[in-house]
């Protein structure tokens, strides 16, 4: 009884630090309280740390010829500043990430003195967007915190490293450049993640209206399997390499025109690289 008092106060005082929203509400009566806190410490002691509250889509498709199939779960959206917040916060309070300067920075395991996050990303201004992309997520008193009106724009600022240590922290995975092809083409006709054409009624791309850049997860609807974003928005880290030193991107953004929204398309960056215009989403 003595440990579940203390875990209780312990799960109360990192509650504290998320921005308390109706994902917290785990009683279900709309509102947070002791009894959320409870439920929260009971999860803790039996489940452990609550996953962020993702989407999952359940797809069996055979794939892209020389390419491997899909066959698991995909988050129906890009991975939000919310969700990503959300695993600072407990990332910081099990000793799994620091923050060094402006950077959050991996503190345990494969990817330790790597970083993940850059506090003071800067946006870009450019077709209607200003500071487009920017880094919306910030470190105030010992806490992240999202800016209000951000928590469902994709997370962007973060690197290879943030993403994949995100996805591993949960037991999740970054989904490969071949899965993630398999899934945006639906049953092999789509050009596009958004079917077989693209315009910017369908997609976040160049010439959408998109004065911040980045627009909430799901604001151009859903397509194929029901998946959101996998036409614009944000480029998608994936798990595979370009090379030795970098990984696929696929997808493309907010400020690239169709022909890299493309679901055979791509390119790559370093996993240290931190962008704009750059997030990531998780399989399993």
């Amino acid at each position: 009884m003595k440990t579940f008092i203390t875990l209780l106060v312990v799960c109360s005082l990192r509650l504290s630090c998320f921005a308390l929203c109706p994902s917290m509400d785990f009683t279900g009566d709309c509102r947070v309280d002791l009894a959320d806190f409870a439920l929260f410490a009971e999860q803790w002691l039996t489940e452990g740390v609550p996953d962020p509250d993702i989407v999952w889509v359940s797809i069996n498709d055979p794939g892209v010829s020389g390419y491997e199939p899909f066959n698991g779960e995909m988050s129906q959206y890009e991975t939000t500043n919310a969700q990503y917040c959300q695993y600072l916060n407990t990332a910081l309070a099990s000793g799994d990430i620091t923050v060094s300067g402006h950077y959050v920075a991996g503190a345990k395991g494969s990817y330790t003195g790597k970083n993940y996050y850059d506090l003071d990303g800067a946006g870009y201004t450019d077709d209607g967007a200003i500071n487009g992309g920017a880094a919306r997520i910030h470190w105030t008193d010992s806490t992240f915190t999202v800016d209000d009106g951000f928590e469902n724009h994709p997370v962007t600022q973060v690197s290879w490293y943030g993403a994949s240590a995100f996805a591993s922290y949960y037991g999740w995975r970054l989904p490969t450049r071949g899965e993630w092809w398999a899934v945006a083409d639906y049953d092999g006709s789509y050009t596009y993640g958004c079917g077989t054409s693209i315009n910017n009624s369908i997609a976040n791309y160049l010439g959408s209206t998109h004065p911040d850049g980045t627009t909430p997860v799901g604001a151009f609807g859903s397509y194929g399997y029901g998946m959101a974003d996998m036409a614009g928005n944000v480029w998608e880290w994936t798990s595979s390499p370009a090379w030795e030193t970098s990984f696929i991107i696929i997808g493309g953004g907010w400020l690239h025109g169709p022909g890299m929204c493309m679901v055979n398309g791509g390119s790559w960056l370093g996993p240290g690289d931190m962008v704009f215009l750059f997030g990531f989403r998780v399989c399993r």
